[in-house]
């Protein structure tokens, strides 16, 4: 991954002093949030970047995939982070905010299926407002593969309807005619919306940062109506059946079996996958990201014990089965010789 050729500290000389600024990122699963949040991370150079991810599952994969993260790095609870907003983001928040060095921004990125409506809201009605400063919502589009059917999700929908900004990234990979499409349709949803292209989520800094674009005061309306009704705003993933199932083994996977599994077995329910994987044949780690029906593999180096963790999103999802599956793509033990394992690349 290049990097980009700009310094921050000289193109934002000065963050404003009135609150500490906040970007927060949504998009649906697989967009590129977390590449986006790396890119942030990768280019800072003296800024104090404090951020704070979230993930729907109880394996945190994200945190394993982030880059120059160590101290900056803040978990949140497990879970969608829409859903439990009210003490965990607020007190993470806190906790950045006490820190005794001085932290010049924050970045929150959501999950997948996060409604981004109940997280602005937190920074607009407690007492996160006198401390912070919303500078935009930054929505990441999968250009490729965003259709109508990602709209069974009201999550899609809302986290272009309440973004600031749309990044229309992977665009390598879209024709030029569904990215015009998909620039029409999100001007029919929110006319004047600014809107960047990327491949890989590359985009420069100073475009993306301490650009002043969430305007607060449309949003007072909205304020009194989540106060009134804030069970409303928190029940989504209920309403469009998502669920998570997460997998994990200290024993290795045989590539031709998981292979099988990815290419004639694995779920269309399923919108999102990602994880750690340990392979029989390979000493390396690798990397393993699947989003719609694409899927990546990237190889480095252990820097833990090898083991397998994945998290697979969708809708319905049948736990029981995935996991049966999943189970017979790995090594079978010898009963008979209880050390087998001993041969395999560490």
């Amino acid at each position: 991954m290049n990097r980009l050729n700009f310094n921050l500290s000289d193109a934002l000389p000065s963050l404003p002093k009135s609150g500490m600024p906040v970007t927060i990122i949504t998009g649906f699963l697989g967009s590129g949030k977390t590449t986006l949040l790396n890119q942030i991370l990768q280019n800072k150079d003296n800024l104090k970047i404090a951020v704070l991810v979230n993930e729907f599952g109880d394996i945190n994969i994200d945190e394993q995939l982030l880059i120059s993260v160590e101290s900056d790095m803040i978990e949140l609870d497990n879970g969608c982070i829409c859903c439990t907003i009210n003490d965990g983001l607020v007190n993470a928040v806190y906790r950045v905010l006490e820190r005794e060095e001085k932290v010049d921004y924050l970045v929150i990125e959501t999950t997948g299926l996060a409604d981004p409506f109940p997280i602005i809201m937190t920074f607009l009605s407690t007492e996160l407002k006198f401390l912070t400063r919303l500078d935009s919502i930054i929505t990441v589009v999968d250009a490729e593969a965003f259709d109508a059917k990602h709209f069974d999700s009201d999550a899609a929908l809302k986290q272009i309807r309440y973004g600031d900004m749309v990044i229309l990234n992977k665009i390598d990979l879209a024709t030029e005619n569904k990215i015009n499409e998909l620039k029409t349709f999100v001007k029919d949803i929110k006319p004047g919306f600014r809107i960047l292209e990327s491949e890989y989520s590359q985009v420069p800094l100073p475009l993306i940062l301490d650009i002043g674009l969430t305007q607060t005061d449309n949003y007072q309306a909205d304020i009194s109506e989540f106060r009134r009704n804030q069970s409303a705003f928190n029940n989504h993933l209920e309403t469009d059946g998502f669920n998570f199932i997460s997998f994990e083994s200290d024993r290795p996977f045989e590539i031709e079996k998981f292979e099988h599994f990815l290419s004639e077995q694995l779920s269309s329910n399923i919108f999102r996958a990602k994880g750690i994987l340990w392979f029989q044949e390979s000493p390396g780690r690798h990397i393993f990201q699947l989003s719609g029906p694409r899927y990546d593999l990237q190889a480095d180096d252990w820097t833990t014990h090898p083991k397998n963790e994945l998290v697979f999103i969708g809708r319905n999802l049948d736990d029981s089965l995935i996991k049966q599956q999943l189970n017979e793509c790995l090594v079978k033990l010898d009963i008979h010789h209880p050390f087998s394992l001993l041969n395999l690349p560490w």
